[in-house]
Order: structure tokens, then C-alpha cells, then sequence
């Protein structure tokens, strides 16, 4: 079962930051500079976690909050996107 999960970043490293931006393309939605959203599996989150870690300084710091359904829909936003889908897709393309 997926879930949601917001996910915050501070890379001091330029070269670094390129590369974790361009991993989390492939695990979320950008909704700013360093903040995703992402709709993962237990396992997807510890795969992106563990891939981050190999990427990141000890200096870097990042923040991954867990939001059950209830609280995705309660989710505020503004600009094109106005809110989070709140159901999941019933298909994926691999």
C-alpha cells in the first residue's frame, strides 16, 4: 500500500544538490526548489531514503514527513496544482 510523504532537503553542495534533485524526479513531484511530494510503497521510501544517504554530506539535512489520506486531502495549495489527487491511480506503467 502507498501513502504519502512530503520530502524536504538542504544540500550545501551544488554538485550534490543536482544530483539528489535529479534522484528525486524519479520519486516525486517537485512543489518547490527542495520540497517533493511523493506517493511510495514502505519499500520505495526506504529505497529513496538508502539512495539519498549514498548522495548526501553529513552536513545535508533532510525531512521526510508521512501524511496518512485524511491529511493529503487537507493539504493546502496554491499555483496550478490546487490540491493533492486523493485517490491512487489503478494502473502503473513500468
Amino acid at each position: 500500500m502507498k501513502s504519502w510523504y512530503l520530502v524536504c532537503y538542504d544540500v550545501r553542495d551544488e554538485a550534490r544538490l543536482r544530483r539528489v534533485q535529479r534522484l528525486m524526479l524519479g520519486y516525486g513531484r517537485r512543489l518547490q526548489y527542495s520540497i517533493f511530494r511523493c506517493e511510495l510503497s514502505q519499500r520505495d521510501r526506504e529505497r529513496m531514503k538508502w539512495e539519498l544517504t549514498k548522495i548526501m554530506g553529513d552536513e545535508d539535512r533532510l525531512l521526510v514527513v508521512s501524511l496518512c489520506r485524511a491529511c493529503a486531502k487537507k493539504v493546502m495549495v496554491s499555483g496550478p496544482e490546487k490540491e493533492w489527487p486523493s485517490e491512487r491511480q489503478t494502473y502503473e506503467i513500468i
